[in-house]
């Protein structure tokens, strides 16, 4: 059994090094991705001291829903990370809109609510790579492919930690590098290539637990029991306008110590409001776990999900993405997830050149033979 998991370890790796090597660097690149982004595109950054006011939500969502002509409605308004950010909202477009299925960004400046940039997510520098992370730009069925890699690799993980965990003190020195006898290339390698697994075993484990989920969310959902999202119904009155800039006070008033983080406007198919919100506990810092819902005419709270009253095993789900991006534990945990990215990527490559040069050696002994 030893002899045939080892064999597997190595021939899964081999079918794994070329998926394991891209995914590793695209992951290390989009765990900064905003950073990334606004260093590409400078105007995406406010400069100077403004000292106006904030623009009201109203002209916000007016201007996100006015961008470009047949915008059909605003799917959802992400506020700005931070003060010199901008507001981002994704639109929905119209059927006959040539741009019509496309995922279309509209990014809009916080204080004179003008349009600053529209463009197509996914075919700018940072958003390509996202998508290159999780499809290799070969549609949603790729995805699902990479799952299942994602699945194969916990095992050769697994295998590779048991049977490459050292057992003695003599492993531990060799591996350590502290014994004074020299070393060959392959030697350097296989040493190399087992610390690294080590090392960022937690770290490695965490990244592909957290990407299954991603891929297989129903399965994720269902399993970790994760609230459903709530579809309260709205009474609308007929002389009654929507009153867009009361949203938030009315969700403040609601939460004092929350921070909104993202909008959802009314539909035909959803008349409610949904405002996401984070707070100081909360591992979805970016997008929120505690989310309210409101009548968008008397700002009326209709429902709300509460993170603090979750189970463990609820509250786990809203953990999974945070983790897998890093953003659980801040610059740290951002730092820790790129870290881990490249010793994979280092991993990829020992474990290619471990194979090659077995396969080359054991050629040429039998030439020499």
């Amino acid at each position: 059994m030893r002899k045939f998991w080892i064999e597997f370890h190595r021939i899964s790796g081999l079918i794994l090094i070329i998926p394991l090597l891209l995914q590793s660097i695209s992951g290390s690149i989009i765990v900064f991705d905003h950073a990334i982004d606004e260093w590409l595109n400078p105007q995406l950054v406010l400069s100077g001291q403004l000292n106006a006011p904030p623009a009201p939500l109203s002209d916000i969502l007016y201007a996100a829903l006015h961008a470009v002509p047949d915008i059909a409605h605003i799917n959802s308004l992400r506020a700005p990370r931070n003060d010199k950010a901008m507001y981002t909202a994704f639109v929905e477009m119209k059927s006959q809109s040539p741009l019509h299925g496309k995922t279309i960004e509209v990014m809009i400046h916080p204080y004179t609510a003008d349009v600053v940039s529209v463009r197509e997510w996914g075919s700018y520098f940072t958003s390509m790579i996202y998508l290159f992370h999780f499809t290799f730009l070969l549609g949603e069925s790729m995805e699902l492919v990479l799952g299942f890699l994602a699945i194969l690799m916990l095992i050769n993980v697994i295998v590779g930690v048991y049977y490459g965990w050292p057992r003695s003190k003599k492993a531990w020195n060799w591996l350590l590098a502290r014994t004074q006898k020299a070393t060959s290339t392959v030697g350097r390698f296989r040493r190399t290539h087992i610390a690294l697994g080590l090392m960022s075993l937690p770290i490695f484990i965490t990244l592909i637990v957290s990407g299954i989920s991603l891929i297989f969310p129903d399965q994720t959902k269902w399993l970790l029991n994760r609230p459903d999202k709530a579809s309260p119904n709205v009474k609308w009155l007929a002389d009654e306008p929507v009153q867009a800039d009361k949203w938030l006070v009315s969700a403040k008033q609601h939460w004092p110590d929350k921070q909104w983080q993202r909008i959802i406007p009314p539909t035909e198919q959803n008349p409610s409001v949904e405002i996401r919100l984070n707070a100081e506990n909360d591992p979805r810092q970016t997008s929120g776990s505690f989310v309210l819902w409101l009548n968008p005419q008397t700002n009326e709270v209709l429902a709300e999900q509460n993170y603090n009253d979750m189970t463990v095993r609820q509250k786990s789900a809203f953990w999974l993405f945070p983790l897998h991006s890093g953003e659980a534990f801040g610059l740290t945990g951002r730092i820790l997830v790129f870290a881990s990215g490249l010793f994979t990527a280092i991993l990829s490559i020992a474990g290619g050149w471990l194979w090659y040069r077995r396969k080359f050696k054991r050629q040429h002994q039998k030439r020499t033979t």
